[in-house]
């Protein structure tokens, strides 16, 4: 794929989000596919690398929470061979009003049309006061 592919595919991906539409999320990623969480694992239940399983149980935790969807829109972009690394901000409400709007950075790596693995750089300690 060329890399203008690449960032669309990321695009697309990440409207997935504001859709509500994991399965979407879920098919554009490779069978190995894994996400990592940058953070200290003690200070963040969230850190770590999770396999596609482990994301989407994450995310269906993530959406019950939420009143409505997250949309996540893409701020920054640069793309090099089969990687995009993109800023993203996010914008959603839970159901008792706390607005989650949270910064991110993901490296992503793609591989034959689809997600490989994601690094993602965020304010955990955001997400943690918004979702415990």
């Amino acid at each position: 794929m060329s890399i203008q592919d690449n960032k669309q595919l990321v695009q697309d991906y990440m409207a997935n989000f504001g859709r509500s539409d994991i399965d979407g999320l879920l098919a554009m990623m490779t069978d190995d596919f894994t996400w990592t969480i940058v953070g200290k694992p003690h200070l963040s239940p969230f850190v770590g690398t999770k396999s596609k399983v482990e994301i989407a149980e994450l995310w269906h935790g993530l959406y019950e929470a939420l009143d409505g969807p997250l949309t996540m829109s893409v701020t920054g972009m640069i793309a090099e061979g089969d990687q995009v690394a993109t800023e993203v901000v996010s914008d959603g409400r839970t159901h008792d009003g706390k607005l989650y709007a949270n910064a991110y950075h993901f490296v992503i790596t793609l591989r034959d049309g689809h997600l490989a693995a994601v690094r993602e750089y965020t304010d955990l300690a955001h997400a943690t006061e918004i979702f415990g």
